[in-house]
């Protein structure tokens, strides 16, 4: 009981301390995640010409609201390609969970698995209503960066609620006013 409960004051510890990256900033982590291939993809090695829109999900395998926003995000796949974005999300979905969604759904960019929510935690996105040893614990709150090609935050959209999504016909005529 000691145990989980330091770990849990790490934990609350770590994440006051975390910095949530904001419109103008870099975007301070590399990723480092696999995607649903088992590839290990960094930040770079996921830009477009132009930049990321980069997705935070809680579960493709499991979460309604996060399947229909990655699915989504596939259907507008062009339109960020054609502005000079890639699209690529991250949820705490391990790797399998991750590659059969992205197979039956015909998903054409990178999904990457980050199981115990340690990039949420680290860019201080976890959503906190989820104490540990939830089944819930790491889930982020749904949060979309969108990251010019030098790794600056140039737009961020967060949902109170995991129920909510951005729309994205609204992010990609926001991503035409930015001047790159």
């Amino acid at each position: 009981m000691k145990r989980i409960l330091a770990i849990a004051c790490l934990l609350a510890s770590l994440a006051a301390s975390a910095a949530e990256p904001m419109v103008g900033q870099k975007f301070a982590d590399n990723l480092n995640a696999s995607d649903a291939t088992g590839k290990v993809r960094t930040l770079q090695s996921l830009m477009g010409k132009k930049g990321l829109a980069l997705l935070f999900v809680r579960s493709a395998d499991w979460c309604p609201f996060c399947k229909g926003q990655l699915v989504d995000a596939n259907r507008h796949l062009a339109a960020f390609r054609a502005l000079g974005f890639e699209i690529a999300s991250v949820s705490v979905d391990e790797v399998p969970p991750i590659a059969e969604f992205s197979r039956s759904q015909g998903i054409g960019y990178a999904m990457l698995s980050d199981p115990k929510g340690a990039i949420n935690e680290r860019l201080g996105i976890r959503d906190t209503q989820y104490p540990v040893g939830s089944a819930a614990f790491g889930v982020p709150r749904p949060t979309l960066y969108v990251l010019d090609s030098t790794g600056r935050v140039r737009l961020r959209y967060q949902e109170p609620t995991f129920r909510t999504r951005p729309n994205l016909d609204a992010v990609i005529q926001d991503i035409g006013k930015l001047s790159l």
